[in-house]
């Protein structure tokens, strides 16, 4: 198990390789998406060493730079019943081909899998995938309103629409909303006993401000 922080194992000469995969032509889910999560399970896992709670970098870490590979492919059409399937595939083929073991390829492969909207997330590694991936709804408000602008953009281009802002405020609102009805069981961050957690309280009223000035 990898004990060293992510920031201390990233491998630029693989994410190089990796980028590609990722369009520039998407506003939110790009590469920059990557490193920003990236950067954020660097503090969560950081998190959890300091609770005591076990965690391998390197399979949060491989799942994350992989997570939304091939986004703006028709992932449908190449026989992948979902984004994160078809980024799981992605993921096993090239970390097949750099020899990492078939017991951490499958550990990445179920993170990857955790970031579906309606997926379990058990171990972890899924936990903290899917924590990372989550992160921007708990940043500072301008971060936040930047990321609903992008997705906005993204949810328009994919579903070849226009939406006026009022109207993506309450879908985007719904999804927020179902995040909000989990607990993400991992460090005192995202859980406690009062069951309003600061990642949670943070999301919150991020959403709340979102639907004010709407």
């Amino acid at each position: 198990m990898t004990s060293n922080p992510i920031s201390k194992i990233r491998d630029l000469d693989l994410e190089a390789e990796i980028e590609p995969l990722y369009s520039a032509e998407l506003a939110y889910h790009n590469f920059q998406h990557v490193i920003d999560t990236i950067q954020a399970a660097d503090n969560i896992t950081q998190r959890c060493i300091e609770e005591g709670i076990r965690v391998d970098h390197s399979v949060v870490y491989f799942a994350l730079l992989f997570h939304d590979a091939g986004f703006r492919d028709d992932h449908v059409a190449l026989g992948f019943k979902t984004k994160e399937d078809y980024s799981a595939e992605i993921a096993a083929n090239r970390l097949g081909t750099r020899g990492e073991s078939p017991k951490i390829i499958n550990k990445v492969v179920a993170s990857i899998l955790s970031t579906h909207k309606d997926a379990n997330f058990i171990s972890v590694e899924q936990k903290a995938v899917r924590a990372a991936d989550l992160s921007g709804l708990a940043a500072d408000y301008e971060i936040f309103l930047q990321n609903s602008n992008n997705l906005k953009a993204e949810y328009e281009l994919f579903n070849d629409t226009k939406l006026n802002w009022g109207s993506w405020v309450e879908i985007s609102s719904k999804t927020i909303g179902f995040y909000l009805a989990q607990e993400i069981r991992l460090t005192s961050y995202f859980v406690n006993e009062h069951g309003e957690s600061a990642f949670h309280k943070a999301v919150r009223e991020n959403l709340e401000r979102l639907i004010a000035e709407a």
